[in-house]
């Protein structure tokens, strides 16, 4: 993370990450839009074809692992080696042997943290300049989901790194009885969109997947999903929850690398995720960043400061680290102010 970018459209592949707890009803999701036609130009990496159920789907295997669906979709098991499969892909639409694909979706299981896939995509040099990351998906279980979320680390960390919440099994709960689960999910996660999901009308793909959603879209909606207040913790009972730290002035870009990159290599196991929009020093356009555990990603631009308002915020998503010991340690690289010099 050495220097700043211009926004431009990105030529790389966006891999979206599907994840949520065991019985959430991701696979569900997964079967119904892999039988939509928009979903033709998608490779999808899953963690066992058994438990997606697509015998029915599958047209003949092109390499270990590796099968076309009806729909058009390139299909394959994670294996061990995530990068290795990304690339072998790459290869097969290359040669000709596959069709080309303009996406890639990851189906995680239940117990599955997907921050290291999210590092590997953008951290992984082989990788990143072929593929992009996308959208991290999370299904929570309407009847379930906060007992999941009570319960196990798991649950909490896969919503804690979304961009999009997909609550499932809604028509067995009514609206009113959402509510408690929805405040829940605001509390570790802030800054995710949620969709309902119903029996028989799951949320459509494209909106989620389109080729322009990236990680980074949430960005320019933080103020207004935290109310605009600065510096409002998001309580939670247990040990993951978000916090928005604002900063008056510019920031001094090299400073602030360092000192993310310190922060991240010394808590990294406490952050999940950070994202924002910094005002840099000498630099007119937003500046994002993010982060994920102990990896600090490339930093993008946005062609606009949203509402107009230029100003650094940054959201953590996080265990046992306060925002006041984060908006202590960062006032230190504030870009320095110029004082006029006295007549």
């Amino acid at each position: 993370m050495t220097g700043k970018t211009t926004a431009a459209p990105d030529p790389r592949r966006p891999v979206h990450i599907l994840t949520g707890f065991l019985g959430s009803g991701k696979t569900s999701l997964l079967r119904h839009w892999l039988e939509q036609p928009d979903f033709a130009d998608t490779a999808v990496i899953i963690n066992e074809f058994g438990e997606v159920g697509l015998d029915q789907l599958l047209v003949h295997e092109v390499s270990e692992d590796v099968v076309l669906l009806s729909s058009g979709c390139v299909c394959c098991t994670v294996g061990d080696d995530l990068v290795s499969k990304l690339i072998e892909l790459d290869e097969l639409a290359a040669s000709g042997q596959i069709a080309p694909f303009g996406r890639v979706l990851i189906e995680t299981s239940g117990l599955a943290d997907p921050a290291p896939i999210a590092t590997a995509v953008m951290g992984e040099a082989r990788l990143a300049r072929l593929f992009r990351l996308g959208s991290i998906i999370t299904t929570i279980d309407a009847v379930a989901g906060a007992t999941s979320l009570k319960r196990h680390v798991e649950a909490r960390h896969q919503l804690a790194l979304a961009n999009h919440v997909i609550l499932t099994k809604a028509d067995l709960v009514d609206e009113g009885a959402q509510a408690p689960l929805k405040s829940q999910i605001a509390s570790i996660n802030g800054v995710a969109d949620i969709s309902v999901s119903n029996l028989g009308h799951p949320p459509p793909a494209d909106p989620l997947f389109s080729a322009q959603t990236s990680a980074f879209d949430a960005l320019g909606e933080l103020g207004g999903n935290h109310g605009g207040s600065h510096g409002h913790d998001h309580e939670h009972s247990d040990d993951v929850g978000s916090f928005v730290v604002e900063v008056e002035g510019d920031l001094d870009w090299d400073g602030f690398v360092d000192w993310l990159e310190l922060l991240l290599a010394a808590r990294g196991d406490s952050v999940l995720r950070v994202k924002g929009l910094l005002a840099v020093s000498g630099q007119p356009l937003p500046v994002v960043v993010q982060g994920v555990q102990h990896t600090v990603f490339p930093p993008e631009t946005l062609p606009a400061w949203p509402r107009g308002e230029r100003r650094t915020q940054l959201v953590f998503i996080a265990s046992h680290l306060t925002r006041d010991a984060i908006e202590t340690s960062l006032a230190s690289v504030r870009a320095p102010r110029l004082v006029p010099e006295q007549a």
